[in-house]
């Protein structure tokens, strides 16, 4: 694990390196900005995003019977932005309940809405969102009885409903936006047939396995999983190290946080190391 200063030089690490970024429509252009001051011929790769479900009936009770509520947890930037649109429709609400979210960037978005933030976890899962409740009331004992809602992904990691539920929280887990795949153009299927990376970089479980599929389609799946295996690979955090564990291949580099600054200077390090090595040999 590399954590490397929070702030990276502007260039030099990965000068002459070439990057295959995949990682969701919304992060793709910060961090492929931070890669290129670093250096990097940087190829991006959109592998998420979001769209609104068909059916928000659940939601819209939710939101009718906010008060019911004790929390609103959000866990991603876009479950704020798909929540905030029915919700400021709604013509009676209550008031909102305390705010909890999963990071900077989630506490971020739901402050540009207007939803002030009570808590913000500690570590950046869902497995830190638990351990800062508990922190915050004083033991997992004295969460019983909370209400909680989590706008959230029609497809989302059980573990923060299930942990809560088993606390004794009343817990209603909604989807409100679904991610899918988009469609490669053809520029990037021919840069991911014909070009070899020296480093992988992935925000999200999910982004592991799409950009595998983005890959395969473009060259073939043994070339794709060849290409991940023997690529040094970057990772944004715990839950996708371990997505990425799951393919057969273990992150060279893992940020001490799960933010896309952290990651950035993780790599900067990573790749800083390296040259220092080298030139100490040929000294």
């Amino acid at each position: 694990m590399n954590s490397g200063a929070e702030n990276p030089p502007a260039t030099g690490a990965l000068s002459g390196k070439k990057v295959f970024l995949a990682a969701s429509a919304k992060l793709l252009p910060e961090l492929a900005d931070g890669l290129r001051a670093l250096g990097s011929d940087v190829i991006p790769i959109a592998v998420l995003e979001a769209k609104e479900i068909e059916d928000n009936a659940e939601l819209d009770r939710a939101i009718a019977d906010i008060g019911r509520y004790d929390w609103i947890i959000f866990t991603s930037a876009w479950g704020v932005s798909f929540f905030a649109k029915p919700y400021k429709s709604a013509k009676d609400t209550d008031g909102l309940p305390k705010i909890c979210a999963i990071g900077p960037a989630t506490a971020e978005a739901a402050e540009k809405h207007g939803f002030p933030i009570a808590l913000t976890a500690d570590e950046f899962t869902a497995e830190g969102v638990m351990q800062s409740l508990e922190r915050y009331y004083g033991g997992a004992k004295n969460l019983r009885g909370l209400g909680v809602l989590i706008p959230r992904a029609l497809e989302a990691r059980e573990f923060l409903p299930a942990a809560l539920t088993a606390a004794g929280c009343r817990v209603d887990a909604i989807p409100c936006y679904k991610t899918v795949l988009p469609e490669p153009d053809a520029g990037l299927s021919d840069r991911l047939r014909n070009e070899t990376p020296d480093l992988i970089v992935l925000t999200s479980a999910k982004a592991v396995r799409n950009f595998l599929k983005t890959a395969a389609a473009a060259a073939g799946e043994e070339t794709a999983r060849r290409r991940l295996l023997e690529t040094v690979t970057a990772v944004i955090g715990p839950v996708t190290a371990a997505a990425l564990e799951s393919e057969g291949k273990s992150a060279e580099i893992i940020p001490g946080q799960s933010t896309v600054p952290a990651l950035l200077a993780a790599v900067n390090g990573f790749f800083q190391s390296r040259s220092d090595d080298s030139d100490q040999a040929l000294s």
